[in-house]
């Protein structure tokens, strides 16, 4: 096969998912395949070589250009179509702006981040003065509290807490410093207390009225959970001097004399209309060391604020986790330590547990379990990366286990030093093995199991059920078995609170969840794989991975700390000490592992208008090309111009609380009057699976949902159905049964229709719609049209674009497969999870993404088939051309080409240039378009053109000679 035809002629040499070229797509030759009947010996050498000959030839004459099925325009339809632009020119001469919008866009433009922050303080220093009198009164309710008896006990519980212990000095602290730095570890009371702290000690000083703290939480549930917990210590309830606000939801506190807990995203939305965080005297960052994309933006901008607010105090609260990190950005700032109270711990490392248990196992597990033993991997592309890994494995512990002679037997240094699975989860038999040994030798407690993934959790669960060796039986029916991963049903995750039942011991399957979200106060025993599955970002390839790894340090003191919360407790490490030597100390910080647009939008919005500027004072600087990746990205959808700049659609995509393709995907929709289907699309996409999936019930899981997708080809459209369908339910009283039968997640759901209100509120107030609500009839005229669905979707998701061919797969077999691919992956695979993962046939060879990542293959999460017409209108560098004079094409970016008469390229090229028009209006100048108006004739002719996509052939064919195809000879 000519392998170039896969990496572009035309085009190519640009990196992302945009830029590089493949023109070789839609190259099939026909149908048919196979050489002519009756030839034999010589004859077939000739027949190929003649097949070949003709290959080349036709190769150097077109540039190694294939055209796809022709996209030509029937004469009828090219007359209507005429007649609506013709229509919508004559209309639109000139570009209309609000005055209100010019304002705010000239501002964005042109006042500088330090211009912004100086008016902002101007604002800030002309504030009147406090109330003195609800001071008093403040103090006066304070005091009344303190005789009352329900609140002195509560009081006398929280001063037990580390914290409270030392509150004096805490106060102290903050008095004589703007930036304290507070270690301590879990359990110390920090999060409840300090700000109570702060709070009981300015209305003592009849200051409450001028006292406003807010608090930020990593996670939306640790917001509600520890406001409830603090308004509870205060004997109030939510709303009063306590309250908390996550997205789309609140319970807010009093104006002032208060505390507000919320997620750290809120706090940085906040900013863009106020940047100096006036309203706020106390600013409190929890749980920094977690180092999650919005904690450090936030500390970024915090340092560029201080010396225009001397008199904020900010708070940084972490564990005892590279605390000299923090304190040296903050300019070596003053730094308390508070120790916490949980029970002692004993920590057993991989050495420690084989002394103890004697196991020695390995080799038979491996021959059991069909495994191939060390070197001896049949399959010949991973026995190089089997035999590196061994070879890493054994020069680290040759150099350990001569150290080990004196302390522990020869058969564990002989296991040790044989056998490389022994470590993490590699050997699930062992995992077994040591659950139940604690079950049958150790006294009561729930045994907490640490996983990298749901494949490992419910492997093991089905071992645990059914135990690979029979003296085990009578053990495995005293557990209760509770996994715990985001795809399992909440509900039955909640019985993992709840004590187990009499002579049963719980035992825990959980992934990362249960290192900090989810306390669990029974768990005495803590078993750590050291695994974890690592989000990261291939900056090379512009791509999202998930891969297994090893954990860093921190997160074994924190998976260590769950043992100790209630009583001592044990750790076993399923890894050596010297493997954790090797541990990276912290996890990677989000920021150097994941996309920036999203970013980089938001701070445009903060009038920083050269992002690499500001994120270059972080912490830890992203990579200049994570940076220009994300500013491609964003000229290709518009939101950026080519200088950079943000445009006026831009603008409204950084108001949406979405990522910009899928904002301009829900802008597009109100444009276009589909809006309930996409914005379910969008909501669900972007948040999660309202699935979820029940251990053994996977395939009845994906059943349904191509079910519900009703041949759509489209996991966003799958979403669109689940959502209609849900409401329904609703209205017929049944919409509990609908969710369990379906395997859906009645909060998730509810939570993906809460954001769709919320887009609609934004769009309404921008102007864009009539109306706040989703469901409205003039919102949703052509939300029953499939093809413009398809088309919207694709607006807003492009370039995010594969490409799906029929090929002959050549080995021992010949037969048919899908084979797809991406301008800069060779090869991708639709994920296990979608819709379209193991569909048969498509009616279309295009298919949108939002989401691809790279773990053993490159797959794409989502995906929507999508037709060429959809391409042409909404993708970008649409060009004529022609390979003769009888042979003209029109193509998209340089990459997909196809088969188009003058006439109609030329229609298509003024339409697209008449939609420009049409975009940049209504981004000037935002309003709905009205029915029977020119912009609905435009409108029209879209329609038009893509309901084109109903006739014709749009599927590449079968090549028709097996080896064109033998670069798919490897598994799919």
């Amino acid at each position: 096969m000519n392998r170039n035809r896969f990496r572009g002629r035309r085009g190519g040499g640009g990196d992302g998912d945009y830029g590089a070229g493949h023109s070789g797509h839609g190259g099939g030759r026909g149908r048919g395949g196979g050489r002519p009947p009756g030839l034999s010996g010589r004859e077939i050498g000739m027949y190929y070589r003649n097949l070949g000959m003709k290959k080349r030839d036709e190769e150097q004459r077109t540039g190694g250009i294939r055209l796809n099925p022709s996209v030509d325009i029937p004469p009828g339809v090219l007359s209507q179509v005429h007649k609506f632009l013709e229509a919508f020119e004559q209309q639109n001469q000139d570009e209309q702006v609000c005055h209100e919008f010019r304002e705010h866009f000239h501002n964005l433009l042109h006042v500088s981040f330090e211009e912004f922050l100086e008016k902002a303080k101007e604002n800030f220093d002309s504030k009147p003065n406090p109330n003195e009198e609800h001071s008093e009164r403040l103090k006066l309710e304070l005091e009344r509290k303190n005789e009352n008896e329900e609140y002195l006990k509560k009081l006398k519980m929280r001063q037990k807490l580390p914290t409270m212990q030392q509150s004096e000095n805490i106060l102290k602290s903050i008095r004589e410093n703007q930036v304290v730095l507070v270690v301590g570890s879990t359990g110390c009371g920090k999060t409840t207390q300090i700000p109570q702290l702060i709070l009981d000690e300015m209305i003592a000083a009849n200051k409450g009225n001028t006292c406003r703290i807010v608090c930020t939480q990593p996670r939306r549930i640790s917001a509600i959970s520890v406001a409830e917990r603090v308004a509870y210590e205060r004997h109030e309830s939510l709303g009063s001097s306590v309250g908390y606000q996550i997205r789309l939801e609140s319970r807010m506190p009093r104006d002032n004399g208060s505390i507000l807990y919320c997620t750290t995203g809120i706090l940085l939305q906040k900013m863009q209309t106020d940047p100096l965080m006036s309203e706020l005297t106390t600013i409190i960052l929890d749980e920094i060391h977690e180092r999650s994309v919005e904690t450090d933006l936030l500390m970024g901008l915090l340092k560029i604020i201080l010396p225009y607010r001397p008199d904020l105090k900010v708070i940084l609260m972490s564990a005892t986790v590279s605390e000299e990190t923090f304190c040296e950005y903050f300019n070596n700032c003053h730094t308390l330590y508070i120790h916490g109270t949980l029970f002692p711990v004993e920590v057993l490392y991989l050495e420690d547990i084989l002394q103890e248990t004697g196991y020695t196992n390995f080799q038979n597990d491996c021959l059991a379990s069909g495994k191939p033993q060390r070197g001896h991997n049949p399959r010949r592309k991973h026995e190089k990366q089997v035999s590196e890994k061994n070879f890493q494995y054994t020069h680290m512990i040759d150099s350990y286990v001569s150290a080990m002679k004196d302390k522990y037997d020869r058969q564990v240094i002989d296991t040790l030093r044989r056998y490389s699975d022994s470590e993490g989860c590699a050997n699930l038999n062992f995992l077994e093995f040591l659950i139940f040994y604690i079950c049958e030798h150790k006294p009561p407690g729930a045994i907490l199991v640490f996983l990298p993934g749901y494949e490992r959790i419910s492997k093991l669960n089905d071992q645990l059920q059914r135990p690979s060796n029979p003296r085990h039986q009578h053990l495995a029916e005293k557990i209760q078995i509770y996994p715990l991963h985001s795809m399992m049903p909440t509900v039955n995750q909640r019985n993992v609170f709840e004590p187990a039942a009499p002579g049963m011991r719980k035992v825990i399957l959980s992934t990362i969840l249960a290192e900090t979200s989810v306390t669990i106060d029974d768990v005495v025993y803590v078993i750590n794989t050291g695994r974890t599955k690592v989000n990261d970002y291939d900056i090379e390839q512009n791509i999202q991975t998930l891969q297994e790894d090893w954990v860093s340090v921190a997160n074994s003191k924190q998976r260590k700390g769950r043992a100790g919360r209630v009583q001592p407790g044990v750790c076993y490490n399923l890894f050596t000490r010297v493997r954790e030597r090797s541990m990276c100390e912290i996890p990677v910080p989000e920021i150097l592992r994941t996309k920036l647009e999203s970013i980089i939008l938001n701070l445009k919005l903060l009038h920083i208008k050269e992002p690499y500027d500001f994120l270059k004072t972080l912490i830890n600087v992203p990579d200049i090309r994570a940076i220009n990746h994300g500013l491609k990205l964003l000229k290709c959808i518009d939101a950026l111009d080519n200088e950079c700049n943000l445009t006026p659609l831009g603008l409204h995509l950084a108001r949406l609380p979405i990522d910009p393709q899928m904002g301009k995907m829900i802008l597009m929709a109100a444009l276009f009057r589909c809006l309930d289907p996409i914005t379910s699309a969008a909501a669900g996409i972007s948040f999660k699976s309202p699935f979820y999936t029940p251990l053994g019930l996977e395939k009845k899981v994906d059943n349904i949902k191509r079910d519900l997708a009703q041949n759509t080809k489209s996991d966003h459209l799958l979403i669109h159905n689940v959502i209609k369908g849900y409401r329904i339910a609703c209205d017929q009283g049944r919409d509990m049964n609908f969710c369990y039968n379906n395997f859906l997640s009645k909060s998730t759901v509810s939570q993906i229709e809460n954001m769709k209100k919320q887009f609609a509120e934004i769009l309404r107030n921008s102007s864009f719609l009539e109306s706040a609500d989703c469901c409205a009839r003039i919102s949703n005229t052509n939300s029953e049209n499939v093809p413009l669905l398809r088309a919207i979707i694709a607006s807003g998701l492009y370039p995010n674009l594969a490409f799906l061919r029929k090929v002959k797969r050549v080995g021992r077999h010949v037969h048919a497969i899908h084979s797809m691919s991406t301008p800069v992956d060779r090869k991708v695979n639709f994920h296990p999870s979608s819709v379209n993962s193991g569909e048969g046939s498509f009616d279309a060879n295009y298919f949108v993404y939002f989401q691809k990542q790279k773990t053993s293959k490159v797959y794409l999460l989502d995906a929507t088939m999508v037709f060429p017409m959809a391409l042409l209108i909404f993708g970008d560098g649409v060009k004529q051309g022609e390979l003769s004079p009888h042979e003209p094409y029109i193509s998209v970016a340089d990459i997909y080409f196809f088969k188009c008469d003058r006439e109609s390229s030329n229609v298509i090229l003024k339409l697209r240039q008449l939609l420009g028009v049409l975009l940049r209006k209504k981004a000037m100048h935002p309003s709905p378009i009205e029915p029977n108006s020119s912009d609905e004739q435009l409108i029209r002719a879209i329609h038009l053109l893509l309901s084109l996509d109903d006739m014709g052939e749009h599927v590449d064919q079968y090549p028709t000679d097996e080896e064109d195809d033998d670069d798919y000879t490897e598994d799919y």
